[in-house]
């Protein structure tokens, strides 16, 4: 009588563990169809076609980054059908990407695999070195020098509180009137392919630059006009920070031409400090072994 209770015992146990096993194992029947990968440079945008089933719940998309050395796992919910992964490179060959489609239970699908290489991702450049490029008063030149106050030498005193002036006073010296806009030159005694500007304006009166013409040159003889610059800062002691400059050939004279001013009705301008940057930078590779 005891062996056959045991024999009961253990097989309610073997029945037991069974169906847990069973249900621990299940598999949805929800599934994505359709998966595609695209490729691109340094990234890769993966499709499909989301479950016709009301059952779909949402996907798993995971994949082994080979970069940071783990595993990136996204959820995307039904109303989702692709996926745009970047910062790939094409320098590790094939990512392998594992869908899981999991339905209202939360109970995963099948996994399905599919496998593509980026396109090569694209070079960049990053700065390494801004430096001020020293400039003494006869590098700097001017078609509109006022003769009664501001000499150019101000631009560069690294004072604020002096400024350049050009020319306003015509009915003293008529003749001294230039033709054409105000502007003033550089010589930069070498050549750049990069560069950035500062300024800072006149603290008090004068009319300050509101559209500028920026121009380079190799020979200082013939100009290439490099930018518009407009709605430039206008009040007394404001400052100005160009955006990066990066030119197809190199150049070693610049141009700083007036077109208006917050004066519109008058030609001249007036200028505090002014200060040009060579910039350095380096050309990054990502995909370079």
């Amino acid at each position: 009588m005891k062996s056959i209770q045991k024999i009961l015992f253990f097989l309610s146990l073997s029945i037991l563990f069974g169906s847990c096993e069973k249900d621990d194992d299940k598999i949805s029947d929800v599934t994505l169809q359709g998966i595609k990968a695209e490729a691109f440079p340094g990234a890769i945008r993966l499709s499909w076609n989301a479950a016709e089933t009301t059952d779909f719940l949402y996907a798993e998309v995971s994949y082994w980054d080979f970069a940071k050395q783990k595993t990136v796992t996204t959820l995307c919910s039904r109303y989702t059908d692709n996926l745009y992964i970047d910062g790939l490179l094409n320098k590790y060959g094939k990512y392998k990407f594992i869908f899981t489609a999991y339905d209202m239970n939360k109970t995963p699908g099948q996994p399905i695999f599919i496998e593509r290489q980026c396109e090569k991702a694209s070079s960049y450049y990053v700065i390494t070195e801004e430096n001020v490029i020293p400039l003494n008063t006869d590098q700097l030149g001017t078609n509109a020098q006022e003769p009664s106050e501001g000499p150019i030498s101000n631009l560069i005193d690294g004072n604020l509180d002096t400024f350049f002036q050009s020319f306003w006073d015509e009915w003293t010296y008529p003749s001294l009137k230039p033709s054409g806009y105000h502007y003033i030159t550089f010589d930069l005694k070498k050549d750049i392919n990069a560069f950035k500007f500062k300024y800072w304006n006149r603290k008090n009166n004068g009319s300050r630059p509101k559209t500028v013409n920026l121009y380079g040159s190799q020979d200082g003889a013939s100009w290439t006009r490099i930018e518009q610059l407009d709605n430039l800062p206008t009040e007394g002691g404001s400052t100005y920070s160009s955006d990066l400059f990066v030119l197809e050939n190199p150049i070693s004279h610049l141009k700083y031409e007036v077109i208006k001013g917050s004066d519109e009705y008058q030609a001249f301008f007036s200028l505090a400090e002014i200060e040009f940057y060579e910039v350095v930078r380096e050309l990054i590779d990502p995909d370079s072994e």
